[in-house]
């Protein structure tokens, strides 16, 4: 949107892009908190059947340019209340801003106890139903191969997994 105050420009014919973008200058000045709802009202009713560019002049004289966008004050300085408390903040992280604190063990096997725990629920699904249709009563105890999955948890990430001091 440009200057509707100035003077040389004033005796201009609106289009109608030019009457909704006035409108919705003056819906952000409304969102911004700039004007009443009323006031609202009544100026887009005015910019909605304006002729010229100087029947529009009146409507901004007192909003500032758009143009110039003005910075929400929410957005200047963060939430206190969504901010971590102190105590939980200096817990995790040290004065360099390293995070510290947290497990520090390493999984057993690196990158392949990894993998081995994330495929130990579809090795033990896969057992669970080829032992179940292929032997005889075989849903009966199959079921057991579910153990592996935290088994399989407990060896890589538990008691054999390796400690790392590096940090």
């Amino acid at each position: 949107m440009s200057d509707y105050t100035d003077p040389t420009t004033a005796s201009q014919r609106l289009s109608n892009a030019d009457r909704d973008t006035a409108v919705s200058a003056l819906a952000r000045a409304l969102a911004d908190g700039r004007i009443t709802a009323d006031e609202f009202t009544e100026r887009s009713a005015s910019a909605k059947t304006a002729v010229t560019r100087g029947d529009l002049a009146p409507l901004f004289a007192d909003l500032p340019d758009p143009a110039i966008q003005s910075i929400p004050a929410a957005a200047t300085a963060p939430d206190p209340d969504l901010q971590p408390p102190t105590a939980f903040r200096e817990q995790l992280y040290d004065p360099n801003g390293v995070r510290r604190g947290g497990s520090s063990r390493q999984p057993l096997g690196g990158t392949l106890g990894r993998v081995i725990v994330s495929l130990s629920p579809f090795v033990a699904l896969a057992l669970f139903f080829l032992c179940g249709y292929l032997i005889p009563d075989g849903f009966r105890w199959s079921w057991i191969f579910f153990v592996l999955i935290p088994v399989a948890g407990i060896i890589v990430y538990g008691a054999g997994s390796r400690r790392d001091d590096s940090r």
